[in-house]
């Protein structure tokens, strides 16, 4: 199936049904990161389906493990007359959009470091705030102690603040490794087992990458009409209720 390659641009740009996807994507691309390290980004936060109506027609989209399945109409999934975008494509095209400035809004770019550090406060603050007594006896992540007060809107926004210095970034780093290698051999450190310290700490070494600059004229993306596909509908209906 032959689609105008702005179209597939404008699927490109839609973000898979993940919050803030532009402004995380921007973020990897900025680290230096390799097509192969970007394509698995995309693949691991895409999900679901998406329509689109351009000049050109109406297109279904579905974000599959291979790729991005396109199609005309209302559904994409299981054709097979489906043009498939591989994640390593999209990968490349999203790359050199963001070279021609063709890609996020300006705003979007300006942000994206600043959204960077609040999501990466807002998860080491969770952890914080789950470590069980025994790890708060054993004073675990003490660097963080003189954060409290004023609710996790106010803790987390001076936390991503204090990681923009540099200085407590390695205190933290230290203590975040010392934590998650403990946390291996003794999962009683945390009240609920489903954070991953270790992702953690390595977003917080990613905070010292040095950082690629993109810029645009672009006040916001192209605007485009979209429409929920029949992909998304069965999908819908077909997910295990909350009682399941």
């Amino acid at each position: 199936m032959s689609i105008p390659q702005a179209d597939i641009d404008h699927i490109l740009r839609m973000e898979g049904n993940a919050d803030y996807a532009r402004m995380k994507i921007a973020t990897e691309f900025s680290k230096g990161k390799s097509v192969e390290e970007i394509a698995a980004f995309l693949q691991s936060s895409f999900h679901g389906g998406n329509g689109v109506v351009t000049e050109n027609g109406r297109y279904s989209a579905w974000y599959a493990e291979d790729g991005i399945h396109i199609a005309n109409g209302d559904a994409a999934r299981y054709l097979t007359s489906a043009k498939v975008v591989s994640w390593q494509e999209a990968a490349e095209r999203i790359g050199q959009l963001l070279e021609q400035g063709e890609y996020a809004a300006n705003v979007e770019l300006a942000e994206a470091p600043g959204h960077e550090r609040t999501e990466l406060a807002q998860s080491i603050w969770y952890l914080r705030q789950d470590l069980s007594e025994k790890a708060r006896a054993q004073g675990y992540l003490s660097c963080l102690s003189d954060m409290r007060g004023g609710g996790f809107p106010d803790e987390t926004e001076r936390l991503a603040e204090r990681l923009t210095d540099p200085a407590f970034r390695v205190t933290l780093s230290g203590e975040l490794a010392q934590f998650s290698a403990a946390y291996e051999q003794d999962r009683s450190l945390m009240r609920f087992n489903f954070h991953k310290p270790y992702q953690i700490w390595q977003g917080l070494q990613e905070l010292n990458l040095p950082r690629k600059e993109y810029s645009t004229e672009m006040a916001e993306i192209p605007a485009v009409q979209r429409f929920i596909t029949e992909d998304e509908i069965c999908l819908l209906y077909t997910s295990p209720s909350p009682r399941d």
